[in-house]
């Protein structure tokens, strides 16, 4: 049966937090030697993602005119037409709401007016933390007010695992007091303590802040830490605060995570409230005691009051779906592989040396370049491939994965049909790659369609080099992995390469991630953009073509709790 457009309900599946099995059950097909061995006419289809047609777009999308592409704003709308116009041209069908190309969705946008932080002393005082220099607050986007007043606990991570025989919260007590957690996760360097993967999901705020709530806290404290500080600065989370923040709208509400007083301390205001609180610790003792697994929860004895208050308006914007219909008559024709790219940035920001527009030319009008060539890769091969191939430029992912979550609540097919995702949010490459890795791939049979789709192009398939950042959990394929759809993120591998261009990549991310001066460039190579389009091309061609369809290994972290 071809794939049916439609709009469905999904209630999200709890993961299943077991170890990940070492391989799949059926063994894995001989690796290809060329785009042709992948399916018939892959070389000729490869060779047509060019270097300047994503260079081109990347110009379009990243200009002054489309002003950052923020979420409701004119220049994402801009941004959104033309690459409905770009799918059209290609001679998919649109696989939006009503016959469009639009999958519409309604969020609650909220921006701090005042907040005041006010620590009990033991004499019976109040000592205020300064906002922006001491903390941030996100106030409650039901009503965009809270006043609360309540005792401290002090939790660590915040983490319950029983597979690695971590509880924080064990015979604690939280509710209507302030949980006072630390940023992040452990992360361990074998099976048995906080792999990557787990220690990304564990350490997102989402999923402590679900596991809090259960708890019945009235707030959190979140605990700025030197390991997050290394990745994402507190002047980068000021600066987010100060362009607001957003979240889905479902039945006129939103989420229950989004009624709940938030707070960000940096290290200095986390130690300004403890030692207002008469406590003898700081963040680097906590920190290094969390390291050591010492983790013990405590009363700070004191009680904190958080007045916050924050404007609210209403935000209308919308995913970009595209289809390419499977081969007719295949037996797998009513499945469909999804390639996804968030289409917004951060907007209209702080100036930088003058300039207030966050264009986005690396993040992520390069991975939307690339889907982009990406369908019209698919449009060349002489058959279609066995399974549809949907094609999802989403929004609101700087704000949380909204965007794809919507996708994946209400998907444009059968909820069964949805059965991968290849979510392209890579950054440019800067230099010759010769490495590529595909987070969360391992998960499932994927992992054989990316070693085959890198053994084609000549490339290693690797790890993940940098495990710290927590990549698993901080793009579009986790709204798809939570939900128990095999999906990956395609990002380009430091194996091979030499000390200068481990250099100049590192220096490209410090300057142009989420910074003004990530624009388009007129004398930068797009070969190496060209070559991963090309590397994401045939790994989706991959998942498309195979016999079985993807899935998730018998031991997949994300594969859901029976009974559930």
């Amino acid at each position: 049966m071809p794939v049916q457009i439609r709009r469905a309900n999904l209630v999200a599946r709890a993961p299943w937090l077991l170890l990940l099995a070492s391989c799949a059950t059926s063994a894995a097909p001989p690796l290809p030697s060329s785009p042709d061995a992948v399916a018939p006419g892959g070389s000729a289809a490869v060779d047509g993602i060019r270097p300047e047609a994503i260079s081109a777009h990347i110009r379009f999308l990243a200009d002054d005119l489309l002003e950052g592409r923020a979420p409701g704003e004119r220049g994402f709308d801009i941004a959104a037409a033309y690459v409905a116009s770009q799918l059209k041209g290609m001679g998919l069908e649109p696989a939006g709401d009503d016959g469009s190309w639009f999958q519409s969705m309604i969020l609650r946008a909220g921006k701090t007016r005042e907040a005041r932080l006010e620590v009990g002393t033991p004499g019976g005082d109040t000592a205020p933390l300064v906002l922006e220099r001491d903390f941030i607050a996100r106030a409650p986007l039901g009503n965009g007010v809270a006043d609360v007043t309540a005792p401290v606990v002090y939790v660590g991570h915040g983490i319950v695992a029983p597979e690695y025989r971590w509880d924080d919260l064990a015979g604690l007590d939280l509710t209507g007091k302030w949980a006072m957690v630390l940023l992040g996760a452990p992360l361990g360097t074998t099976p048995d303590f906080f792999p990557p993967i787990p220690s990304a999901v564990y350490g997102s705020p989402r999923s402590k802040l679900e596991r809090l709530l259960a708890r019945g806290v009235a707030g959190v404290l979140w605990v700025q830490t030197p390991a997050r500080e290394k990745i994402s600065p507190f002047t980068q989370t000021v600066a987010h605060a100060q362009r607001g923040w957003m979240a889905l709208v479902e039945n006129g509400s939103v989420p229950a995570r989004e009624q709940t007083p938030q707070v960000v301390l940096s290290m200095p205001g986390t130690d300004a409230l403890l030692a207002a609180a008469g406590r003898p610790e700081r963040v680097a003792t906590l920190f290094a005691a969390a390291e050591r697994r010492e983790h013990a929860p405590f009363d700070l004895g004191t009680r904190v009051r958080l007045r916050v208050e924050a404007a609210l308006r209403t935000v209308h914007t919308a995913n970009v779906l595209g289809l390419w219909r499977a081969k007719p008559g295949s037996p797998a024709a009513g499945e469909a592989v999804f390639y996804t790219a968030h289409l917004d940035h951060l907007g209209i920001g702080k100036p930088e040396a003058g300039d207030a527009i966050y264009n986005g030319a690396s993040d992520n009008a390069s991975g939307v370049a690339n889907v982009l060539e990406v369908a019209r890769a698919f449009t060349r091969l002489p058959q279609r491939p066995r399974r549809a191939v949907l094609f999802a430029l989403v929004t609101g992912e700087e704000e949380g994965l909204l965007g794809s979550e919507w996708l994946v609540a209400h998907p444009p097919v059968r909820r069964d049909a949805l059965v991968a995702d290849v979510n392209c949010d890579s950054g440019l490459p800067v230099f010759r790659f010769r490495e590529v890795f595909a987070l969360g791939a391992d998960q499932s049979t994927l992992q054989q369609d990316a070693e085959r789709a890198a053994a084609a192009l000549g490339l290693t398939l690797g790890p993940d080099p940098d495990p710290k950042q927590a990549f698993a959990v901080r793009s579009d394929q986790y709204s798809f992995l939570r939900a128990g759809i095999p999906a990956t993120a395609t990002k380009v591998g430091l194996g091979g390469a030499t000390e200068q261009e481990r250099a100049a990549a590192a220096a490209y991310q410090k300057s142009h991630y989420h910074r003004a001066a990530d624009h388009w460039e007129a004398d930068r190579d797009h070969g190496p953009a060209a070559l991963l389009a090309r590397f994401q091309f045939l790994f989706g061609l991959s998942a498309a073509q195979r016999a079985e369809r993807p899935r998730l290994l018998p031991g997949s972290f994300f594969q859901p709790r029976p009974g559930s």
